[in-house]
């Protein structure tokens, strides 16, 4: 996941939260506010997840242009590229690993 989406993340997080405290005000009524986005977060895990695999093939594409011998592909940028998209898989998989973490507290909940 990208700082693009995990900012993403945190508008959704704070927009759940506004909706939250709206309902709790008497006269404000949800929906209302057409001025604030409304992002699914199905949406925004579906462009986290592209988001890696187009590093991820970027990545792939360079270290294979380097070994060819292509010509303005240094060594330098393939390491940071793979650098990238290696921070940017784990740092997906550990919010996967919190997202389903969380869920599962959440079903463990007693009603």
């Amino acid at each position: 996941m990208s700082i693009q989406s995990m900012s993403g993340v945190l508008e959704q997080i704070q927009f759940q939260a506004r909706q939250v405290s709206s309902i709790n005000a008497p006269s404000a009524l949800p929906g209302n506010n057409k001025s604030e986005k409304s992002h699914s977060f199905s949406d925004m895990l579906l462009n986290s997840v592209n988001s890696i695999n187009q590093m991820q093939n970027s990545a792939k594409t360079q270290a294979q242009d380097y070994m060819t011998g292509s010509s303005g592909t240094s060594l330098n940028d393939v390491m940071v590229s793979m650098q990238k998209s290696s921070l940017a898989l784990n740092f997906g998989i550990q919010a996967r690993n919190k997202m389903v973490s969380a869920y599962q507290e959440i079903m463990s909940m007693s009603v």
